[in-house]
């Protein structure tokens, strides 16, 4: 199935026309897929909204991404862990979405800081919207911290997960604490409309299990830490490219993790904007959704008509 997406971006890319920035692997595009606005995933860890989502739109561990620090490369053991993700978008919501299931071998969550970003199993979903690239933790060493967070993951987003959570800590955004509050302050998420996230897990701590993790997120061109009003958002729409990595930590007996099983396969990717992989955001599928595409054809028509 796979094997059609280089021929699909060929296809897509040859209408419509995107800007060319540095990204990883460099000859490939990944997709978006596009769900009509009655079907758009509940970000709850409850995996069966994506269940009709194409393999050709799966990023798999072993195929797409693999273990990029501690020397495992691509000589995986999937008995210890395996991981798959699939990314979406909708116009109507302007979000994308974003599913996460992984089977581990052991599941390690006893950080002794409950509100520490590492020393547990956890996801990293990595999103830069307008496709700018760059470096994501610049300013990082700054002293004057309204400078720092004007500059530190504001054109890109990491969004860290680690659960279940321990005294309630479970999200965040990297090495931001709690300055990105009213996204979330690391228990909550205050403010649904621009950010949500779901996990799940089966099996107890030490032993084999599963985490499920789902994100819906708001396409930032610009996000100011002190609230909405000083944010902007990318306008989604169909064939436009953007950029997704994903970082995986993968913790069993010890306190240092064991693996970390990165996508694209740079370690480099969860700071570095141009390392992440393009995105191109797919139209709703008129196969799976005729009613669906009928409805929203006919809307543009009407808005056309009624704007003339």
């Amino acid at each position: 199935m796979k094997a059609a997406r280089i021929t699909f971006a060929i296809c897509l890319t040859a209408v419509l026309c995107t800007s060319v920035i540095a990204h990883e692997p460099a000859d490939v595009t990944y997709f978006a897929f596009g769900f009509p606005a009655h079907a758009v995933p509940v970000a709850d860890g409850d995996l069966s909204d994506w269940d009709m989502v194409p393999e050709f739109y799966h990023i798999d561990l072993g195929e797409d991404f693999y273990e990029t620090v501690r020397g495992i490369g691509t000589d995986l053991d999937f008995s210890d862990i395996n991981i798959k993700n699939i990314v979406g978008w909708n116009e109507e919501t302007n979000r994308v979405y974003s599913m996460s299931s992984v089977i581990d071998d052991v599941l390690h969550n006893k950080r002794e800081t409950p509100s520490g970003h590492n020393w547990d199993d956890d996801v990293n979903f990595l999103i830069d919207a307008d496709h700018s690239g760059g470096d994501l933790n610049a300013g990082h060493d700054l002293e004057d911290d309204h400078e720092r967070l004007q500059l530190e993951y504001s054109t890109g987003q990491l969004y860290t997960a680690l659960v279940p959570p321990i005294d309630g800590w479970w999200l965040f955004m990297y090495h931001h604490d709690t300055e990105f509050a009213w996204l979330t302050d690391g228990k909550n998420t205050p403010s649904p409309e621009y950010l949500e996230a779901g996990w799940s897990r089966t099996g107890e701590s030490g032993g084999p299990g599963t985490y499920t993790y789902e994100f819906k997120v708001t396409p930032w061109e610009f996000l100011d830490y002190q609230g909405v009003g000083g944010s902007t958002e990318v306008d989604l729409e169909v064939g436009k490219i953007i950029h997704i990595g994903y970082v995986f930590k993968d913790y069993d007996t010890d306190d240092s993790y064991e693996g970390s099983y990165d996508f694209p396969p740079v370690h480099d990717v969860w700071k570095n904007a141009s390392l992440m992989g393009d995105f191109e955001l797919a139209p709703v599928d008129a196969d799976m959704f005729p009613t669906a595409v009928e409805t929203d054809s006919w809307g543009r028509i009407k808005a056309s008509f009624f704007s003339e």
